[in-house]
């Protein structure tokens, strides 16, 4: 980790101001400063003050690196991931060749997930924030990084890696000087559960490669140095070989070729299937809805009275007899008769107008209220009929709803917020539950799945025993895959309309498992081994050697057609046996190699070798390069 600029008290571990050697939090006089803090391994209760101490810094100072750097690594150590790369990211613009910044940030975006789990696009972001670091400075963590990532990321999903293969990676590891807490620091912000990038994580930090099993050996050159301790089928000379029953159990199931790729599907222990979270129901939509669908359709309402669109209201008189409203209006002025009769008159027909006018009203609308006084003056309503003769003496206001098309339409406006809202929430709900529903299919098809694998990792595949058994044999004359690949010989024979009675020497036929990579060094992938079977055909004819290369892909029930070299007898100046294969010089300089099987093992199957049970006796065929070699030797001297 970057030093970072930090001076502690020795006594309670707070940040001490520059200048200062007195803690201004335990008041402890320090002696000697501490200069080197790790924020990611602080105490809990002094986070805070750090924390603090940091944006006090940056508060001063904006472009304080060392306090964003800071800052960001004691929000890591917290696990608050989020604010973390906040702080980091703003240190990298500040000071873009500080190679630890990039790691650290790159370290956070696994924000403690199992890389298998991440996003692409996360993991895109990752390799290149480690490839930058890198190229400012080779450190050891920040391969170590790079390694857990394209095993426990793009290994596990079956992508391809771009670059350096982990094993490649953890090969230059171990090469590299060791740095504290490299290994530690990952372990808490990286859920790791692939079982290799544990053993390699181990192995980094006890600084002892781990000393090979004879188990993992098997596992790594399952073709050459397995060993079967049950029966194998005994091949006679007389080309009349059976199976034993275990062997033959094998082979039947095994013709299957879903059965053999399940041994490649179901290799490694599946990692427990991640619980998607279900949304919470919306009930704050709900609430909130509740609370506005009323106050909208008040606002509506008023909207529409003011409007007088549908609704109305009216004031009225209550009534009372001609005589009591003469009384009341004009009871205290003396009046002669002709003028009382002319007013009486007048209240009369304004009577009778007003009886008229009320009439006409309560015909035109729908009452939803009416309004009158009781004896002490309180106000009352009459709900959504109209008042009787005795109601309409008391009355002082009608509210009503027109009874044409406005009166419907304007009571659709004011519950049209309720409709609304309703429609939204039923909509939210819906639309949650059914995310609920698919997200619990979702985990459900998971963890169906991840049940699927774990029994045929457990049981359902064949085991490494059965798979290697299986291989063993397929190449003899008495395979249940006979009806399907042939015997590859006489198929390379037919294939290049070769007539095996026309021989002169021996048929060289090696078959073997390429145990290393691209690189020829050991494969870190048993599965790979396994896939294929390489084999190489030395035909010698009458005037003319043909050799035959090609592979059995060992879940497909076909084998293709060879590829084809032809040297003629006459061209050839020597034929030599090397330790890594028989090496015919041919005129002109060049030379043809046949390659030997890895480590210079024995052949899968074999004619005529030391352990002759593994495939058929032939007088035409040998899997010994010395007995080819010899009757080449003769075949080219006799055409000198």
């Amino acid at each position: 980790m970057a030093t970072l600029k930090i001076l502690r008290c020795k006594n309670c571990m707070f940040p001490l101001p520059e200048g200062t050697m007195t803690c201004p939090k335990c008041k402890h006089v320090n002696k000697l400063q501490q200069s080197e803090v790790n924020p990611l391994r602080l105490p809990k209760d002094v986070t805070e003050d750090y924390i603090r101490h940091f944006k006090e810094q940056t508060h001063a100072n904006p472009k304080d690196t060392n306090a964003l750097f800071g800052m960001g690594l004691v929000y890591m150590g917290l696990k608050n991931y989020e604010l973390a790369q906040k702080n980091l990211e703003e240190a990298v613009k500040l000071s873009p060749l500080e190679p630890d910044i990039y790691y650290y940030f790159a370290l956070s975006l696994f924000e403690g997930h199992n890389p298998k789990h991440i996003n692409p696009k996360t993991a895109d972001r990752i390799e290149e924030w480690l490839h930058t670091a890198s190229n400012r400075q080779e450190k050891r963590k920040y391969l170590v990084l790079l390694m857990v990532l394209r095993q426990c990321h793009y290994v596990d999903n079956g992508l391809q890696v771009k670059g350096e293969a982990p094993i490649e990676l953890m090969e230059k590891i171990r090469k590299m000087v060791p740095e504290a807490d490299d290994v530690s620091e990952i372990l808490e912000h990286v859920q790791i559960t692939n079982k290799q990038v544990k053993e390699w994580l181990g192995e980094i930090q006890s600084g002892n490669r781990k000393k090979e099993s004879d188990e993992e050996r098997e596992n790594r050159y399952y073709a050459s140095r397995y060993e079967y301790s049950g029966p194998w089928p005994t091949n006679r000379k007389n080309d009349d070989a059976q199976l034993s029953d275990e062997a033959e159990a094998v082979g039947n199931r095994m013709i299957n070729e879903e059965v053999r790729q399940s041994f490649f599907d179901y290799m490694y222990e599946p990692d427990k299937p991640v619980v998607l979270e279900k949304p919470s129901l919306p009930f704050g939509k709900l609430l909130k809805h509740l609370v506005l669908m009323p106050l909208g359709a008040i606002i509506v309402l008023v909207i529409v009275i003011a409007c007088d669109f549908g609704f109305n209201e009216r004031e009225v008189s209550p009534v009372q007899s001609v005589q009591q409203e003469y009384q009341d209006l004009y009871g205290r002025k003396k009046e002669g008769s002709k003028l009382r009769k002319q007013h009486m008159e007048e209240l009369r027909a304004d009577s009778l107008a007003r009886v008229q006018e009320d009439s006409a009203y309560l015909a035109q609308y729908f009452m939803i209220a009416s309004t009158y006084k009781d004896e002490n003056g309180d106000e009352h309503n009459l709900w959504f009929h109209a008042p009787t003769e005795e109601e309409r003496a008391i009355v002082t206001q009608y509210n009503g709803m027109e009874k044409g098309w406005k009166g419907p339409v304007a009571l659709l406006l004011v519950l049209l917020p309720f409709f609304y809202g309703i429609l939204k929430v039923c909509i939210a709900f819906g639309k949650v539950c059914r995310q609920r529903k698919q997200i619990g299919d979702e985990n459900d098809a998971r963890q169906a799945e991840y049940e699927h694998a774990l029994y045929m990792f457990n049981e359902g595949r064949p085991s490494i025993a059965d798979y290697v058994l299986f291989c063993k044999h397929y190449l003899g004359k008495e395979s249940p895959l006979l009806p399907f690949t042939g015997d590859p010989v006489e198929k390379a024979l037919e294939d290049n309309h070769i007539d095996e009675l026309d021989m002169k020497g021996k048929i060289l036929f090696l078959n073997y498992f390429d145990d290393t990579d691209d690189n020829g060094n050991p494969s870190e992938a048993p599965h790979d081994v396994l896939s294929r079977i390489y084999y190489v055909i030395a035909i010698p004819q009458v005037d003319k050697l043909t050799m035959l290369y090609n592979y059995w892909d060992t879940v497909s029930n076909e084998i293709t057609s060879c590829d084809a070299e032809n040297i003629y007898y006459n061209n050839i100046l020597g034929v030599t046996k090397k330790s890594d294969g028989i090496v015919i010089e041919k005129a002109g300089g060049s030379v043809s190699t046949i390659v030997f099987p890895p480590h210079n093992e024995p052949s899968i199957c074999a004619y005529q070798n030391d352990f002759p049970e593994y495939i058929t006796y032939s007088n035409t065929r040998t899997s010994d390069p010395q007995v080819f070699i010899d009757a080449l030797n003769a075949l080219v001297a006799a055409h000198k």
